[in-house]
């Protein structure tokens, strides 16, 4: 197991687009090669200078660059060349089966040049598209390549699509979807030149290709690829994520309140796992059997040294978050608690000192430690940042678990084209790129294999948010019931007060001692009730995850109908995705406020 949370390797991937020999000229295709190697070279010497001036928060391998290519004749084919000359590996992304793509080779040399460059290849992704229409699974092709890019490489001529899916097509969606574009002319009069939305004073993306701004390669470069891939520029960002980086494992939990509060509540018995959690590398292992994060079927136990940085980043995100929960919330409950113990230590000694002449020092002692107690349990639970170190790793958690569905179809995960605002959606973002693109050929058998895994996957998660929203709805339940009854004793013992006085009988005066004690000590601890709900937001958490539950279970009700399709099960993905991603964000805002404070 890994001492830290696993920095990502910086990676980089270039897709390119670009015309067959039909709209290539014969004479250009020397200097279409030379501007796509010059682009290939400048990519490569910006992104080392972004490792060296970002390093630590990188692994110490160089830059893994990607060409992420169709291998069409023509451009796709100069530029996958190009790329294993210049130390890039090659994906290959085809739009039908490897043999069935064959066909579109006309000449021996051709096909000869595509076997080549397939078994040159350190992945491929075979699209499961059919002749009938072709042009949809060329245009399949082509959105997968620009959804699993950072940088499109594109050898255009700067006339209309001959075609649905054609390179003028591709193009305009990359401007639209805020992708970086090279341009190298097609017929091989121009330098390259960069066009990108970003360049703007005020940027907008969205524009059509012949909106958006250029620059010379070579000075915009660099900075597009340092804006690209380093984290984000808010130093208090920065110093989260190298705190992140920093963090080690514990092997024992010092905080019980959550688990003894459950317990007490009779909602669920103490586990081993409340004292001696389940390491990251365990939880990692978990995951990766879960999802087909690389393997398609896991037959038996994944030694830790084979997972990926990826999974095991998920390991240590969701160790760290479950960790600082149970510290987080027990530092709260407790604040809660020990704020109402002094208010009830303060009334035993004036019982205890009337009635049994007990001496009042030592529950004033008592009374001073549990407010200082309250006191230094809040300036360590704020100077070491318990709530957002929780809300931070929950979120990285949820982020890769999210991007699931997603990954295993070769499917862009949404996020930010210009840049993560966030250290939690750049840390994702950027072991995702790592990772790079699910290899495998997505036929109808493999279609059917994932169907049944978004299935499973899905179910397990709409499972977890049942479970979640009853005991949330357990515990709301229980402690507002003990609150009230707090408050209900309250009232019963000053009624007896008012009634003995009113009607004129004298009570003893130990019981009259007793019956103050009980009415200050009383609303105290039915005030610490409702504290614990407030800042829990036990009700709140119930809501959110019969929401998701709900949503989860229509999704897993729909796939059971679905054929084994990709466009389909495309679609389901980026929903299952989106619910997912959309519980997380909603949780977040609501925790965002909900910090440890001294009750006052």
């Amino acid at each position: 197991m890994t001492l830290h949370p696993p920095k990502p390797r910086l990676a980089l991937s270039v897709g390119i687009v670009g015309h067959r020999p039909n709209r290539l000229p014969a004479g250009a295709w020397a200097e279409v090669a030379a501007g796509i190697n010059e682009a290939l070279t400048l990519v490569s010497a910006a992104a080392q200078t972004a490792w060296v001036r970002n390093r630590e928060f990188f692994t110490e391998e160089p830059p893994a660059l990607t060409l992420v290519s169709a291998l069409a004749e023509g451009a796709d084919r100069i530029a996958a060349c190009a790329a294993l000359e210049n130390g890039y590996s090659l994906t290959a992304v085809l739009p039908f089966d490897s043999e069935e793509y064959e066909r579109d080779f006309n000449e021996a040399s051709s096909i000869s040049e595509y076997e080549g460059l397939l078994e040159k290849a350190d992945r491929t992704v075979a699209l499961p598209g059919n002749r009938a229409p072709e042009a949809f699974a060329y245009e399949t092709a082509g959105l997968t390549i620009l959804g699993n890019v950072e940088i499109l490489l594109a050898v255009w001529d700067g006339g209309a699509s001959a075609g649905r899916g054609g390179t003028t097509d591709l193009v305009e969606r990359a401007a639209q979807d805020g992708l970086p574009v090279i341009h190298v002319d097609a017929a091989g009069e121009k330098p390259p030149r960069l066009l990108w939305f970003g360049l703007a004073e005020f940027a907008c993306a969205g524009g059509g290709v012949c909106n958006l701004p250029s620059a010379d390669l070579a000075s915009a470069l660099p900075g597009i690829i340092e804006n690209l891939v380093r984290p984000p520029s808010d130093q208090a960002e920065t110093a989260e994520l190298s705190r992140y980086l920093r963090e080690t494992w514990k092997p024992r939990n010092w905080r019980p309140e959550v688990p003894l509060l459950l317990a007490l509540l009779g909602l669920r018995l103490l586990r081993k796992t409340d004292f001696k959690p389940t390491e990251p590398a365990a939880l990692a292992v978990v995951f990766h059997s879960s999802a087909i994060f690389p393997p398609p079927k896991v037959t038996e136990p994944t030694p830790v040294d084979a997972l990926s940085p990826a999974t095991l980043a998920f390991g240590w995100a969701d160790a760290l978050a479950i960790r600082y929960a149970q510290i987080f919330r027990g530092a709260y409950i407790s604040n809660f608690l020990f704020s109402a113990f002094a208010v009830f230590a303060a009334a035993t000694s004036l019982v205890g000192t009337r009635l049994f002449d007990w001496p009042g020092w030592p529950l004033a002692l008592l009374e001073i430690a549990f407010v200082v107690f309250v006191f230094v349990n809040t300036y360590l639970g704020r100077k070491r940042d318990w709530h957002n170190r929780w809300r931070q790793s929950r979120e990285v958690a949820e982020r890769l678990r999210a991007i699931q569905p997603l990954r295993m179809l070769a499917q862009d995960s949404g996020a930010s084209r210009a840049g993560e605002a966030t250290w939690t959606a750049w840390y994702v973002r950027a072991q995702m790129r790592a990772l790079g693109l699910s290899a495998g050929a997505l036929n109808e058998a493999r279609l059917e294999e994932i169907r049944q895994t978004l299935i499973s996957i899905v179910d397990s998660q709409g499972a977890y948010h049942t479970h979640v929203a009853a005991l949330m709805r357990g515990v709301e339940h229980r402690i507002k019931r003990l609150g009230q009854g707090l408050f209900g004793f309250t009232i019963i013992f000053a009624a007896v007060k008012i009634v003995t006085a009113l009607s004129g009988f004298d009570l003893p005066v130990n019981w009259q001692y007793v019956l103050t004690g009980l009415t200050a000590a009383l609303p105290a601890l039915g005030a610490a009730t409702f504290g614990v709900r407030l800042i829990g937001d036990f009700e709140g958490v119930a809501q959110r995850s019969e929401r998701t539950g709900a949503a989860l279970t229509n999704l897993a009700n729909a796939l059971r109908q679905d054929p084994p399709e990709l466009t389909i099960l495309r679609s389901r993905a980026r929903l299952i995705a989106d619910a997912m991603l959309g519980d997380v964000s909603h949780w977040r805002m609501t925790t965002e406020t909900r910090k440890l404070v001294v009750p006052a």
